[in-house]
């Protein structure tokens, strides 16, 4: 039996492709990968899948709190900021838990002992509708009473994780604010950039980037059958290159409170930020 008959679901759907989102993870730019998860979907569904990219976090996030992408790979920060209108279809499973961590990094020649020395910097961010990228740093500021204008000389964004790396390696920032998983990944695929830096400060651990649909669309059967396919997708050949290029096991279904933590943070900025 071919592999698209044995990925693709017991009852067929209308030839209307499925738009899914993808923000600017570090991945995202890899044509090889693109191609795989592209493939493996349409397979898996039945049906054509469209992925979908944008610079940042928040365009993304707009198109599916909108109802112009089906679903998406998102933050756990818009996620909980649009919990009401949207509906988590799975989290992936890293080093076998839906979790991650935030880092702060500078560069491996800086002495520098705890994250407070960092006052001063020039410091980057991923995006800031980041969590690991933007949100933790700020939280962890605002506990102090302080917000990134008042506590770094200057901050920027680079729209990318990678580029947080890149930015610190290359000096063109002293610290910067980075996805662990990211980074634990760079460090596998390109180690002599990640051996530019080090780590100052993780995070306590957080849930992971999930993949949410619009809650108007949730029940429609194309995401049904979209949920299915990233739910099972290490248990197929096809699947299983697409998370060995992300370095992932596989996704999970996940209670919306694994994003809890990510929401105090929210709140703290609301009320002290």
């Amino acid at each position: 039996m071919v592999a698209a008959a044995m990925l693709a679901p017991a009852t067929g759907r209308a030839s209307e492709s499925i738009k899914f989102g993808l923000t600017p993870v570090f991945l995202s730019n890899d044509l090889e990968l693109l191609d795989l998860l592209r493939n493996y979907l349409t397979d898996a569904t039945g049906g054509p899948v469209e992925l979908v990219t944008r610079r940042t976090y928040q365009e993304i996030t707009a198109l599916l709190v909108s109802g112009q992408l089906d679903a998406a790979w998102i933050c756990g920060y818009p996620f909980v900021q649009f919990r009401q209108e949207l509906t988590l279809l799975a989290t992936p499973l890293w080093n076998g838990e839906p979790l991650y961590q935030s880092f702060l990094i500078v560069s491996h020649s800086r002495e520098v002992s705890d994250w407070v020395d960092l006052e001063g910097d020039i410091h980057a961010f991923s995006d800031p509708d980041s969590n690991s990228g933007f949100l933790v740093t700020r939280a962890l500021l605002a506990s102090r009473g302080m917000g990134p204008e008042e506590f770094f000389f200057r901050h920027f964004y680079t729209y990318g994780h990678r580029n947080v790396i890149r930015a610190v390696a290359s000096g063109l920032a002293q610290s910067g604010s980075v996805d662990g998983y990211v980074y634990e990944v760079m460090r596998e695929i390109e180690p002599a950039l990640i051996a530019q830096t080090r780590i100052v400060r993780h995070s306590e651990w957080l849930g992971f980037p999930p993949i949410a649909a619009s809650t108007v669309k949730a029940g429609d059967e194309r995401i049904v059958e979209l949920q299915r396919a990233l739910l099972s997708m290490d248990q197929h050949e096809s699947g299983r290159k697409v998370l060995a290029l992300l370095r992932l096991d596989g996704f999970a279904s996940s209670d919306p409170a694994l994003f809890d933590t990510i929401a105090e943070k929210v709140d703290l900025i609301r009320r002290l930020g």
